[in-house]
């Protein structure tokens, strides 16, 4: 490859200004310290005109791309491939809201908006997108879907699968797809959303996404209930979702301030909400937590939200794990033997998310004792082993692939043959 070359062919298609070159590159958005393989550039493009020029670029000499938005997702994954070189893709000045259809309830937006900027537009008219994933001031809607990241309000509105309709991307060779439209009823052609969204940047770069909006809840309530302990918080919790009242989301935490509690999430109209209120009082209390809730502050919600993202670098362990929800609160009986996790389990979805921070006792022993403890079918992910975790190297940060992994392996294969985007980053090394 002529590094030099690609260089001065990337400055002529996307200007001097947006070409960052050597340690510039890998310093501006802070990458993990195991990648130890840096970026021969950050090229940020401000269309998919140039976004095709520079995949044909790269191509050309032979390195590899990496999307990147906003880089709250950054740590999870394994590093790029060392026997390639490669440049980050930013998406920075992409940031624009292309078409909005309050009526049709439809928007179409760049990839590098944030979902912040997103929502401060669409509430104008008195709506939002009902995705609520950590730092939306900086999680830009093409990692959202890209990762398929949800927040605590997935059990009400789905993840980015449910809500995009359509898309458009550049692929191998700088080729443009389309997928899907900007109406909600489209069925025309292959589900290309589904097939881009959770993809973790291996198949190209998204450029347009069209999503799905709702009108603003009149009303939003966060209650908490004091619990003994986290496994009767998971226990009620699951049978308040059984009562199938509609909640938003229903959470055991000891995250807030340090105790277990169980925390219940309303939206909707002020009389719904308020009737959805007492039912689940009532149930908690015969369930178990005859206490009264208490009302927490949106900032509460917020910062524990916020903290699902573990960017502290205080944190050199963090996972999530993916059960049936019957089988979280024996697993959270089991995490709480650990010393020192922090933990967030959806009791209506069956996730559980949970950190160590510094200084972690034994991390060895933590990530051989959660592996074990793992329920039957879950699927553990690990959103963060710092770089000098004994033994990274070695293990399967994705967990372990299905059988349907070569049907993964061969659509990769078929439509990126050159292994251009994101080489390595994913399942087993994809």
């Amino acid at each position: 490859m002529d590094r030099e070359q690609l260089l001065s062919e990337l400055e002529a298609v996307v200007g001097g200004d947006n070409l960052r070159t050597g340690t510039e590159a890998a310093s501006v958005y802070g990458l993990p310290t195991c990648w130890e393989a840096k970026p021969l550039a950050l090229v940020t493009p401000g269309s998919a005109a140039e976004i095709a020029e520079v995949v044909r670029a790269a191509e050309r000499a032979g390195a590899a791309l990496l999307p990147y938005g906003g880089g709250t997702q950054v740590q999870t994954g394994y590093p790029p491939r060392a026997d390639k070189p490669y440049l980050l893709l930013s998406t920075a000045r992409l940031h624009r809201v292309l078409d909005y259809q309050p009526d049709d309830l439809t928007v179409t937006c760049e990839p590098g908006l944030t979902l912040a900027a997103l929502q401060e537009a669409l509430a104008t008219r008195h709506q939002f997108l009902p995705l609520d994933v950590p730092l939306p001031e900086r999680a830009t809607l093409g990692g959202i879907v890209s990762t398929n990241a949800t927040g605590f309000w997935r059990p009400a509105y789905g993840a980015p699968r449910d809500l995009g309709i359509g898309l458009r991307a550049i692929m191998t060779g700088g080729t443009e797809v389309k997928g899907g439209g900007k109406v909600v009823k489209n069925v025309a052609g292959y589900d290309v959303c589904k097939l881009f969204t959770g993809a973790w940047g291996t198949l190209g770069m998204l450029t347009e996404i069209t999503f799905k909006v709702r009108t603003l809840p009149e009303a939003e309530r966060a209650l908490a209930w004091d619990a003994p302990d986290l496994t009767t918080a998971a226990r009620v919790g699951l049978a308040l979702h059984h009562a199938r009242l509609a909640a938003t989301y229903l959470l055991a935490t000891n995250e807030l301030d340090g105790r277990p509690r169980l925390i219940l999430g309303l939206q909707g109209t002020a009389a719904r909400v308020d009737w959805q209120a007492a039912e689940f009082a009532r149930l908690a209390a015969e369930a178990g937590l005859p206490a009264a809730p208490i009302r927490l502050a949106p900032e509460q919600i917020t910062a524990l939200r916020n903290r699902q993202a573990r960017n502290d670098p205080d944190t050199p362990i963090a996972a999530r794990i993916s059960c049936l929800p019957a089988a979280v609160a024996e697993f959270v009986r089991t995490l709480e033997t650990l010393p020192g996790l922090s933990l967030t389990a959806h009791c209506a979805t069956g996730t559980v998310a949970l950190a160590a921070t510094n200084p972690v006792p034994s991390p060895v022993n933590i990530v051989n004792l959660l592996k074990e403890a793992l329920p039957q079918g879950a699927n553990l992910t690990w959103i963060r082993l710092d770089g000098d975790f004994p033994g990274r190297e070695s293990i399967a940060l994705w967990g372990v692939p299905r059988e349907d992994f070569r049907l993964q392996r061969a659509l990769k294969q078929s439509l990126d043959p050159k292994n251009t985007f994101s080489p390595g980053r994913f399942l087993a090394g994809l």
